[in-house]
């Protein structure tokens, strides 16, 4: 237990939004709603069937479920516990659970009843010998159902000792670019993230955040954690549902929500079909990560949203979020990313680990007021990510004379051909804007003549289609002619992480895999 008065968790502020206002609505979610008083006494009750069921300060739980409001309270009874929350996508296959389970060292499992299937195929695969096996929304008779469990616990805050440096949660990276690694997060980590995300976002006790994403993500998950920290009223969805959205907005008067590109795009499309959108003039932010936002949907967010001010955010699982946009800063011809959030310093350095000056591209480097831990057993991965008090994420970048940083790509994704650069994310970006394209990615393919070409992947609005000749030719006057993609083809989706980012190695292996050059041209999915 920490020292009388001394705050470095969340679950301390939770305690603390608890006792300030016991009665005001904490989550209001698919099945009802939950007081603060309601929802801090279940996770006092949780923390103690956690350690009653021979879990130790510092082992890791592994969180396996869909959104509710058991998760949240599950985040916080884990550092009431003195445990350590290793939130994972619930869409893993068995084998993907395995690694999770052997990597990690978990000694806990909480998990769905309806993904109870995927443990049982990956039980016998598992050296790890788990201490705890929780059933969620199981049946009240079973043993190890969590409410079971919870009836049978007491409300009161269990004794451990942890430190502001104790691991709090492991995010594991979206991996793709092979085995996700595990970034550990202390306590102050979190803690300093949330304070200085809070304060930029203008988060309050007034507010009524709609959180529609998945909770196992540290965006998502954080934001609807922050909402429990500050007091605010948290309207959590199960699922994403783009028809659901507007309405809910107008609904329950939501004043703020985050969503990735993907999900504000089929918001768009929604209303665009018919879906009423009502009256949303409560809504005075709304903010966009994980992938550039495309300037057409930028464009459709403000004509649907006129009162409502934008932002987008920048950054990576390991440092969070490094940047943020505000709205005016949004509106440019050039698309920045923002200025370094606050308490964050951004650089670009080149290869040697040098300082680049302003107009430079290079590799960009955040450093934060509390970093991470590292990743969980793999200190090679920590070093080769780290320079001095710097951080990457992997991607390339400018910082200009003002401070904004533009996003040009990830230094794997780059291609090289003909010896030039090029940054898929120049040839997206115009052919984003194109009347017919939905959604497109650029990867580098082989050829003959250049070692790699780029070749764009192209999905279309329903019901509408271009020629590749149209889509090349929309390139002429927008793109330096070395850009311009020597292929296309043609998808009816593209492969995307839980995240919405798109799975560009998928793309590339498939094309480096088949053998096929830019001599091929144009084809199809």
């Amino acid at each position: 237990m920490p020292s009388a008065g001394h705050v470095f968790r969340l679950a301390d502020l939770v305690q603390i939004t608890a006792r300030r206002h016991p009665h005001q609505v904490a989550i209001v979610h698919d099945r009802g709603t939950l007081t603060f008083a309601r929802f801090h006494e279940r996770t006092l009750r949780c923390a103690q069937a956690l350690l009653g069921l021979g879990l130790k300060t510092g082992d890791g739980v592994v969180l396996f479920a869909r959104n509710g409001p058991e998760y949240l309270e599950l985040y916080i009874a884990l550092q009431l516990a003195g445990l350590v929350a290793i939130p994972v996508n619930y869409r893993l296959s068995p084998a993907e659970l395995v690694y999770v389970l052997d990597n990690s060292g978990a000694r806990g499992l909480v998990i769905d009843d309806a993904f109870t299937h995927v443990y049982a195929a990956a039980r016998g695969k598992s050296a790890t010998s788990l201490h705890a096996l929780v059933i969620l929304k199981g049946e009240v008779s079973e043993p190890m159902a969590y409410e079971t469990l919870l009836a049978q616990a007491d409300a009161i805050e269990p004794v451990v000792t942890t430190t502001p440096y104790s691991p709090a949660a492991i995010f594991y990276t979206s991996g793709t670019t092979g085995f996700p690694k595990g970034a550990v997060m202390s306590h102050m980590t979190v803690l300093m993230r949330f304070c200085s995300w809070g304060w930029r976002f203008g988060i309050t006790e007034e507010d009524v955040l709609l959180v529609t994403g998945p909770q196992f993500h540290q965006s998502f998950g954080s934001i609807s954690l922050l909402s429990l920290c500050v007091g605010a009223k948290l309207v959590l969805h199960t699922d994403f549902e783009a028809a659901r959205v507007t309405s809910c907005i107008s609904r329950d008067g939501i004043t703020w929500s985050f969503m990735v590109p993907k999900m504000l795009s089929a918001v768009l499309e929604s209303a665009a079909s018919g879906t009423p959108v009502g009256d949303c003039r409560a809504l005075r932010g709304l903010m966009s990560s994980g992938s550039t936002l495309p300037t057409p949907v930028l464009r459709g967010l403000i004509d649907a949203f006129p009162t409502t001010r934008l932002a987008d955010a920048y950054g990576w699982t390991e440092s969070g979020w490094i940047t943020y946009c505000r709205h005016e800063d949004m509106l440019g011809e050039s698309r920045t990313v923002g200025k370094s959030s606050y308490g964050c310093e951004l650089a670009i350095l080149d290869d040697d680990g040098n300082l680049l000056p302003p107009g430079a591209v290079g590799q960009i480097y955040a450093t934060n007021p509390v970093a991470f831990l590292g990743y969980h057993d793999n200190p090679e991965a920590t070093a080769d990510m780290r320079r001095g008090k710097w951080e990457t994420g992997g991607d390339v970048g400018m910082l200009d004379d003002a401070g904004f940083l533009y996003l040009y790509d990830r230094r794997r994704d780059m291609i090289v051909s003909g010896g030039e650069n090029i940054y898929p994310a120049e040839i997206e970006r115009v052919l984003a804007e194109h009347p017919t394209v939905l959604e497109v990615a650029v990867v580098g393919v082989p050829d003959d003549s250049w070692g790699e070409s780029p070749r764009a992947c192209v999905v279309f609005k329903s019901g509408m289609a271009a020629t590749d000749e149209e889509l090349l030719g929309f390139c002429a006057d927008k793109l330096a002619r070395f850009k311009h993609p020597k292929s296309i083809y043609h998808f009816e989706a593209l492969p995307r992480n839980s995240m919405g980012k798109v799975l560009r190695r998928e793309l590339r292996e498939r094309f480096w895999n088949e053998g096929k050059t830019a001599c091929d041209l144009i084809g199809s999915s």
